[in-house]
């Protein structure tokens, strides 16, 4: 059975307390009375239920990111299915959780800090489950005002600097004729343009063993997500050529 198909047991919501629990306790037909309104962050999981907060938590954000632009539409749980490509079996417990999310009065910024208290000593998995945001936000391409500010706040309580923002941000940036590709790759790489090609090869190659999706599964980043962080390897490679191309020209 996927991940998805896991999540609406109702014995992880029980577990884990807090907004999140309340949202997973609405979805499987708990309701949130019996949902402990307090953070049960002592509690032991194990990898199973671990990858069902980290999947809870990515759903549960994404719902709210759907309202951040004002706009929503039957189309949200599509574009999700596009990006993860659950199986269709899965749809209607995942769309129950969906809804359970957009629709509770749990704020955002409430969300996102049980699950940095979760995975506070894991930051590649909060990166990743930031990088899955950035990824749904920039689903219809852009990025909306609204939604960048929620990311920004996510980010913020996940720990993360204004550099590795604008590192992840980068990695989503549609090339266009408007915009400098350079500009785009020095950003991806997270380096300057002005920065030796020893310097950035070095900075290539910690990028490299970061986002590497080996490392991530051995971290319990469910196998569904590691497409994402095949892209994003990509880009880093991608953007390392186009750099490095561009310092022997010169």
């Amino acid at each position: 059975m996927s991940v998805w198909g896991k999540l609406i047991g109702g014995a992880a919501g029980l577990a884990l307390g807090g907004p999140v629990g309340a949202i997973l306790g609405v979805a499987a037909g708990h309701g949130v009375d019996r949902v402990s309104r307090e953070k049960k962050s002592n509690k032991i999981f194990n990898a199973a239920e671990k990858e069902q907060v980290f999947v809870s938590g990515v759903i549960s954000l994404a719902a709210k990111l759907s309202k951040a632009d004002g706009v929503i539409t039957k189309e949200e749980i599509i574009t999700f299915k596009r990006i993860f490509d659950f199986p269709k079996e899965d749809e209607r417990e995942i769309s129950k959780l969906f809804n359970a999310a957009k629709d509770s009065t749990e704020n955002y910024k409430d969300i996102a800090n049980q699950i940095y208290e979760f995975f506070q000593k894991d930051k590649s998995l909060l990166l990743e489950l930031l990088n899955s945001l950035f990824a749904i936000a920039y689903a219809d391409n852009e990025l909306h005002k609204n939604e960048k500010i929620m990311l920004e706040q996510i980010a913020k309580i996940f720990k993360f600097s204004g550099d590795e923002f604008e590192h992840l941000n980068s990695l989503f940036i549609k090339k266009t004729n408007n915009l400098d590709n350079l500009d785009i790759y020095l950003k991806v790489l997270g380096v300057k343009k002005d920065t030796s090609i020893e310097e950035i090869t070095k900075k290539y190659k910690i990028l490299i063993k970061e986002y590497h999706p080996d490392r991530l599964q051995g971290l319990g980043l469910p196998k569904e997500f590691i497409q994402l962080a095949n892209k994003k390897l990509a880009s880093i490679n991608e953007a390392y050529s186009a750099v490095k191309n561009e310092k022997k020209i010169k």
